[in-house]
């Protein structure tokens, strides 16, 4: 599973995991039944406090994308199947718009960023 954060984001960090594990839910990437990785094991991974992965996954949960069992750990939901659109994707370009208008930066600059993270996955 790949999430990322940007602790320099003005999106708050728990918010940028629910997204994400949201989206790869929608996108079929996670499929229910799917374990998500043990909170400690994620904070641990991206440099963060349990207790921020943990808000995550209980938005997540209250969502109703994930069920926690515990020490059973957290798992996918069979959740209705909701398909990612061009919805999805004007929503993220929003956002990112957004997020540089903020920074004070433009559309070139934007679309550099665009350009630099679809080569850094590949």
């Amino acid at each position: 599973m790949i999430v990322r954060v940007d602790a320099s984001s003005p999106v708050p960090v728990f918010e940028q995991i629910r997204a994400q594990i949201t989206r790869l839910v929608a996108s079929g990437q996670l499929t229910p039944g799917d374990q998500l990785p043990p909170i400690r094991h994620l904070a641990h991974d991206l440099g963060l406090a349990r207790g921020t992965v943990n808000k995550a996954y209980d938005a997540l949960a209250h969502d109703g994308v994930v069920r926690t069992h515990g020490r059973g750990g957290t798992v996918v939901l069979d959740a209705p199947v909701r398909r990612t659109t061009s919805a999805d994707l004007d929503d993220a370009a929003d956002a990112l718009a957004v997020v540089a208008r903020q920074l004070g930066l433009g559309k070139n600059e934007a679309h550099a960023a665009i350009d630099a993270a679809w080569a850094r996955l590949g």
